[in-house]
């Protein structure tokens, strides 16, 4: 039977982290974050909230953000517009889009976890992320939608997890029409579908994936959908033909904002064979190491995408947070990479945010951007270092105490890290 008084003082304790990190993030609304942005996503609300859905693409002068997005401007533009916003007041409801998303990921995680884990656990997974500097500065600061996104991926990735693969694919497809980065995962995704529920939903997995993703762009565009996305994709790809676009990865190592070339196979050819490794290494450990793997597969596909591939903007490293904090409570050896990884993904971003306020370009040969590139080549050396050692059978985390593989009653389980 369920004591209903740890139920309650559970529920009153994640509602006052709810509180407490809400209120942390409205406080920081009134730093200003990149001008340009600030104007350009005040200017696509605007945009949107007086046009309508259909035929913004169309009557705005520019935009590389995927259709979903523009749901979202629709319906804080027509707030900023009824109650006649302007200045702060309308930046705030810029940020509060992205912290709305955020308090919906820290609630995620903490869903996640508490069926698996003690409260403790919990807690502790749920709070890091809730207060994560890096995090809190991504959407509070700089005012930026990666965690939209974002808490769609990881949410369809759970779902995957959870054995509810049509929905995992519903929500997967909105996460890709909302920032193409999410193309990371969908291998994953996929895979464990296939592994746990088979391949007849995977293929009913497919088709709700097919369904949703014209569902969501018929209102834009219905004489011919699929070259709609493409050029909004591909269109907005080809336009940071660059080696680094201010990510300090390993191309940013050697500088920014250098023409790619031809490099930009390299990069993809770089991230294609880490990812078939990644998901070679979950196909055959699956039934050994559990469910858990996938979390880890998931965060080095993130990683990876932020590491090899060119023409990456800084901020494509914030997947990786979320799914850190998930695995946080359990792996002691992905602790490390929670740390260092918050640390590089604040200095990237605070660094490059404070050039772009100046109107200026990080200069050729930046110690900081080479000392950050080196932590962030250092911690995925590591990463894939422990994916060999779990494909030649020796774990991170022993298949027993698996936290998925606990048949103790909920909240009860106990769990050794090594």
């Amino acid at each position: 039977m369920v004591n209903l008084s740890f139920v309650r003082r559970e529920a009153v304790i994640l509602a006052l982290v709810l509180a407490v990190s809400f209120s942390v993030r409205v406080l920081l609304f009134p730093i200003q974050g990149y001008e340009n942005d600030t104007n350009t996503y005040l200017s696509w609300f605007n945009t949107a909230a007086q046009n309508g859905i259909r035929p913004f693409y169309s009557v705005v002068s520019w935009c590389d953000y995927p259709p979903f997005n523009i749901y979202l401007f629709w319906s804080a533009g027509s707030i900023i517009n009824t109650l006649s916003l302007s200045g702060q007041a309308a930046i705030n409801v810029l940020k509060m889009v992205p912290t709305l998303f955020d308090l919906a990921t820290i609630t995620l995680i903490y869903l996640f976890l508490r069926k698996n884990l003690t409260f403790k656990q919990t807690l502790l997974g749920t709070t890091l992320y809730a207060f994560n500097p890096a995090v809190i500065f991504n959407v509070a600061v700089w005012g930026q939608f990666d965690v939209i996104y974002t808490f769609f991926l990881v949410f369809s990735l759970i779902l995957a997890l959870k054995n509810k693969p049509e929905v995992s694919a519903v929500v997967f497809a909105v996460g890709l029409l909302t920032k193409p980065q999410g193309i990371a995962l969908l291998p994953l995704v996929a895979l464990l579908i296939y592994k746990k529920s088979g391949v007849k939903r995977l293929l009913f997995s497919v088709v709700t994936f097919v369904v949703t993703i014209f569902a969501v762009i018929l209102p834009f565009e219905w004489s011919n959908p699929i070259t709609f996305l493409s050029n909004i994709y591909f269109g907005a790809y080809s336009t940071y033909a660059y080696t680094s676009i201010n990510a300090f990865n390993l191309w940013g190592m050697f500088g920014l904002w250098i023409p790619d070339g031809n490099l930009y196979v390299l990069g993809w050819a770089l991230f294609g064979a880490f990812a078939t490794f990644t998901l070679y290494v979950l196909h055959k450990r699956f039934k050994v190491s559990g469910e858990w793997l996938a979390l880890f597969a998931a965060f080095m596909l993130f990683f990876a995408f932020f590491m090899l591939p060119t023409r990456i903007h800084e901020r494509y490293l914030f997947p990786v947070i979320s799914v850190l904090a998930l695995m946080f409570p359990l792996i002691k050896k992905t602790r490390v990479f929670y740390i260092a990884l918050t640390a590089t993904l604040f200095a990237n971003q605070a660094y490059v945010l404070y050039y772009l306020n100046l109107d200026a370009f990080i200069p050729s040969g930046d110690l900081i951007v080479l000392a950050v590139s080196v932590i962030n080549l250092v911690m995925f050396i590591y990463g894939s270092v422990l994916m060999w050692d779990e494909l030649k059978g020796r774990p991170i985390l022993k298949a027993d105490t698996s936290p998925f593989n606990q048949t103790q009653p909920r909240g009860e389980a106990n769990l050794t890290s090594t």
